[in-house]
């Protein structure tokens, strides 16, 4: 027992270390009034005691709006009231994981990127969804559902709305997309001011190098293309040959000056502006959701900029490896919720199919083949690409050491970005680091 109290001890100090600032659940910053939510309905006034279930949740349209949308609806169906609490980006996942660790029972659900899913079931902040998934409706169709969480055997988090990297560019200038990174680099130059004068663009490409939550994520759609792998088997892989090779390509990309120099500063905005701007060629690896921001966008170029799926390595039979990372909002279940039963019914309403389609006519990108390919839902060319692309796409793996393990991978590819660093030197030392990381978790 004193050994499993000091293991969660140690799973609360690696997720408050890896955190901005601190913010405790009691502070001022701890969520926007409660939204009480729909008026209840004739079903919960007949009962003795109303229902409800609350939900805390990141402002913004991948968050708050879907989960308030989709709890007026849930309400109007089961008469149970969805209270919403919601906080604003800064600051929302520290003061999520400080309560949750805390044992608040203040409310019932979260929503959370799967960043956080590991460790704060590792620490037993969250409650498996198993037993109310016997539950669910049997026409809930799980093989219609692209992936799932499980950590340690047990569903931990129920994804509703998918992040997934794409290949963006221009297509009034490359004809034919480049299909492997060598090509990428190649085809980069072309689009490179500096190396061809009559270039309508700047530079070529650029990706999100910035340290911080996406830097791993994008250096991983390019290392897996390579047989790199962050770990395998309980051994560190970040500094394999693979590995090391995307290491190598994001280099001498910035060394050959065919992106920004300003590109290890660079963020999604950043990639974003510059596709509509024109100042860059390609843009990959790049997140799906600027697809739509793209489209509604005042720029020039917007009928211009063409998806696909990103480049990757040949193999010896001929065919391109290719490996997308991609990522979701979740719903997980505090352990300490009041009403669980309810909860579990608004998780299985919101990522059901009827659920999903509401999502996606709010602008969402739901998880479900049968709504992804729905002729109803358009542009195909978006929605085709990404069910493509989930085809032969991957996630980081669950481990409760996650963000300790990002930031050991932003300062190996924040040395690579900046020059300062040779990419095997910088790997090679990661994968130390991980692995001692690795080691340390068994214990």
């Amino acid at each position: 027992m004193k050994q499993k109290r000091l293991k969660r001890r140690s799973v609360l100090t690696v997720l408050l270390a890896s955190s901005l600032v601190y913010v405790s659940a009691c502070s001022s910053d701890s969520g926007k009034p409660i939204d009480k939510g729909s008026e209840e309905s004739p079903k919960a006034q007949e009962g003795q005691k109303a229902r409800e279930i609350t939900i805390f949740t990141r402002t913004g349209p991948d968050t708050s709006d879907y989960v308030k949308e989709q709890g007026k609806e849930f309400t109007k169906l089961t008469g149970i009231k969805v209270n919403i609490t919601e906080q604003g980006a800064s600051n929302y996942f520290t003061n999520m994981t400080n309560q949750l660790i805390g044992g608040t029972d203040t409310f019932d659900l979260a929503t959370t990127n799967n960043t956080y899913v590991a460790p704060l079931a590792e620490a037993g902040a969250i409650e498996p969804y198993d037993e109310y998934i016997k539950k669910f409706d049997p026409n809930y169709d799980w093989k219609d559902v692209a992936f799932q969480y499980k950590y340690k055997d047990k569903t931990v988090a129920m994804p509703y709305n998918l992040s997934i990297h794409l290949f963006y560019y221009r297509s009034d200038l490359i004809s034919n997309p480049p299909q492997t990174w060598e090509e990428f680099a190649a085809e980069a130059k072309k689009w490179t001011k500096s190396k061809n004068p009559a270039s309508p663009t700047a530079y070529g490409a650029s990706w999100t190098a910035m340290s911080g939550s996406e830097q791993p994520k994008v250096f991983y759609s390019m290392m897996w293309s390579f047989g790199g792998e962050i770990a395998k088997d309980g051994k560190a892989g970040v500094g394999s040959a693979g590995a090391i090779k995307a290491g190598d390509l994001w280099q001498s990309m910035v060394k050959d000056e065919v992106i920004p120099k300003d590109t290890p500063n660079w963020g999604y905005s950043n990639v974003f502006d510059a596709l509509k701007t024109g100042t860059i060629a390609m843009a990959a690896p790049f997140w799906s959701a600027a697809y739509t921001e793209l489209k509604k966008s005042d720029s020039p170029y917007k009928d211009k900029i063409k998806i696909g799926l990103i480049p990757g390595e040949k193999q010896a039979d001929g065919n391109i490896l290719r490996t997308p990372l991609f990522q979701s909002w979740t719903l997980i279940m505090n352990k300490n919720a009041k009403n669980k039963e309810d909860a579990a019914k608004f998780v299985e309403f919101m990522t059901s199919k009827e659920g999903a389609m509401r999502e996606a006519k709010l602008g969402g990108l739901p998880i479900r083949y049968s709504v992804l390919s729905d002729p109803s839902l358009q542009p195909r060319e978006f929605y085709d690409t990404v069910l493509e692309t989930l085809k032969v796409a991957k996630d980081e793996p669950l481990v409760p050491y996650y963000l300790k393990q990002h930031e050991i991978m932003n300062t190996a590819l924040s040395g690579i970005m900046t020059g300062t660093v040779k990419p095997d030197a910088a790997l090679k030392s990661a994968e130390k680091d991980l692995q001692a990381l690795i080691d340390g978790s068994k214990k």
